[in-house]
């Protein structure tokens, strides 16, 4: 423990809580409060999460600060905003390989439903997960492309 002007201050975090803090996670989502949310819970995790409200910001901000997971809707200005977003991605050298987890209600206001391993020709996302999303889901898929 190190003192500092009569106050007592913890030494630096353990390099393990060091190595998960530095973990980025970007939510692309028009719904701030869906991001707000999200935020909170991931937050909790000991990561940095960074927001993005369209996927012209959210491509900008994952261009500048490399997250090591993305988490996008679908429907935002578009009903296809999402889709349009993870091929950008995908095909960028320095962030087509950071996981994607497309969280939408697409399948609730078209009908159309995803599934990973049919899809994966078709959408190259990681996962995907309906709206809405409890906080114990989420973060099990944070964990899960984390490696945590």
């Amino acid at each position: 423990m190190i003192f500092f002007m009569g106050e007592s201050i913890t030494k630096r975090p353990s390099l393990e809580r060091r190595r998960h803090m530095q973990r980025k996670v970007l939510i692309i989502d028009d719904d701030q409060d869906i991001c707000e949310t999200m935020k909170f819970t991931i937050e909790k995790e000991g990561l940095k999460v960074l927001l993005a409200y369209d996927s012209a910001n959210g491509f900008k901000l994952a261009k500048a600060e490399k997250p090591d997971l993305i988490l996008l809707d679908v429907i935002m200005k578009t009903q296809d905003e999402g889709f349009h977003a993870a091929y950008k991605f995908r095909s960028d050298p320095e962030l087509g390989t950071v996981p994607i987890v497309m969280i939408t209600s697409v399948s609730e206001v078209t009908g159309f439903k995803f599934d990973r391993e049919k899809d994966k020709d078709f959408l190259p996302v990681s996962d995907f997960l309906e709206k809405p999303v409890s906080p114990e889901k989420l973060i099990d898929v944070v964990r899960k492309y984390l490696g945590r």
